[in-house]
């Protein structure tokens, strides 16, 4: 009896002892850190997020600073900016001082592009034409015309002369629907759930300003173009591979396929120029797999330039959109004559269960416009989007008036 009792007053000091320590383990505590880049410069606006709770994430200040208020020990943390590496780490235990972390640079162009011209990859069994026709079936066998759903994780954040205007974090879903759109695009609808801005008080003013002048004018459609989270994010999306392939793929001459590190590369380049006034340089870059020719990542790179007829004046729908950008108070009077538009995007994509989805989309848009008076506006945007989970099964497209729902919105200097 006095045996037991010895065994059970153990069992019990045990069991006291582990209930002790689960606090420790699940205790919810505050972090500070302060993300720095290679050169160990401080970096504002990378996000800081839980990987499970993307509302609860924080952006750094103009010093590289965050603070996340609660944060369970052992919690995957996601930090992310857009053109470097994402990084997720845990919290094993709690820091004694400001947690430091370094993000590494990650071209906007994925590396893989940059192959030596000696690399060449010549197939013996195919002619090219074969090869471009066997990738498109594997496209298409990929990337069926069934919906796609995707819950997304997005940074967005405009620049005016370099100097960044607005940042916006949103957590959302993306229904893409693969030859939905016309011509046989595809079709994207974003719907938002939870939006964070940031916003220059200037940047503020202006958009305020905008908004007042066109509730005037009783024109709600604009409205919706000058802040509108969806509209950006979903033009930022981008999609439409398998039919840009199937529009590229019989410039045979265009195309180029080399080798490296056990991946095959396909390359599109061509350059248009319609009569002096409108030119285009298209690169697009497709990383396969060899054997399969299953898609593993793909970059694009789209420059423009275009030269503007005399008197040509930017519409009331192009003003809206610009001005949410543009911190101009006289945009109105702006008459193009040159419009340079510098456009890179990175999409990578993950099998799963023999489906293949987007992983991750990164892009980096830079506009330079000039008018008759050769006046100089500058801008450029960047976006970061991740998806956090992806289905094909039953997806439905979102109706109007689900599209039209009010999301939570949160707006901080």
């Amino acid at each position: 009896m006095m045996k037991m009792c010895c065994v059970y007053k153990k069992s019990l000091c045990l069991l006291v002892g582990m209930f002790a320590f689960l606090p420790v383990l699940f205790a919810a505590v505050p972090v500070v850190g302060k993300v720095v880049d290679e050169q160990k410069m401080p970096m504002s606006f990378v996000s800081i997020y839980p990987e499970n709770n993307p509302h609860a994430g924080v952006v750094t200040d103009a010093d590289g600073v965050f603070v996340l208020d609660s944060l369970a020990l052992n919690q995957t943390v996601i930090a992310s900016f857009i053109g470097y590496k994402t990084l997720e780490f845990r919290l094993k235990q709690v820091p004694t001082d400001t947690l430091r972390i370094t993000l590494y640079e990650q071209p906007i162009l994925l590396s893989e592009t940059e192959v030596a011209k000696e690399k060449k990859y010549i197939s013996k069994r195919r002619k090219k034409k074969n090869l471009l026709n066997d990738v498109y079936a594997q496209l298409l066998h990929d990337f069926p015309s069934t919906n796609h759903f995707y819950k997304v994780v997005s940074d967005y954040a405009i620049y005016n002369d370099d100097k960044i205007a607005a940042f916006e974090e949103l957590t959302g879903n993306v229904i893409e629907m693969p030859g939905k759109g016309p011509k046989g695009r595809d079709s994207v609808q974003l719907k938002p759930e939870w939006v964070k801005r940031h916003r220059h008080p200037e940047t503020r003013q202006r958009l305020a300003d905008i908004d007042h002048k066109l509730r005037k004018e009783k024109n709600a459609e604009r409205i919706q173009l000058v802040d509108s989270s969806a509209f950006v994010h979903r033009v930022l999306w981008g999609g439409d591979i398998t039919w840009m392939f199937k529009e590229l793929k019989g410039k045979t001459s265009k195309w180029e396929s080399y080798e490296k590190d056990s991946m095959l590369l396909l390359t599109f380049h061509d350059d248009l120029n319609f009569l002096g006034i409108l030119k285009v340089d298209l690169t697009l870059n497709l990383v396969l797999d060899p054997y399969s020719y299953r898609i593993k990542k793909q970059s694009q790179s789209l420059i423009l330039e275009a030269k503007i007829p005399f008197g040509y004046k930017l519409n009331a729908d192009q003003l809206a959109i610009l001005n949410t950008v543009i911190l101009t108070k006289d945009l109105e009077k702006f008459r193009l004559k040159r419009v340079y538009t510098d456009v890179k995007r990175n999409i990578l994509y993950e099998e799963v269960n023999n489906e293949v989805f987007v992983e991750e989309k990164n892009v980096v848009t830079k506009v330079r416009m000039i008018d008759n008076k050769d006046t100089e506006l500058n801008f450029h945007q960047t976006a970061l989007m991740k998806v956090l989970s992806a289905s094909t099964s039953g997806v439905v497209p979102y109706t109007k008036q689900q599209l039209q729902e009010p999301y939570t919105l949160i707006i901080e200097d």
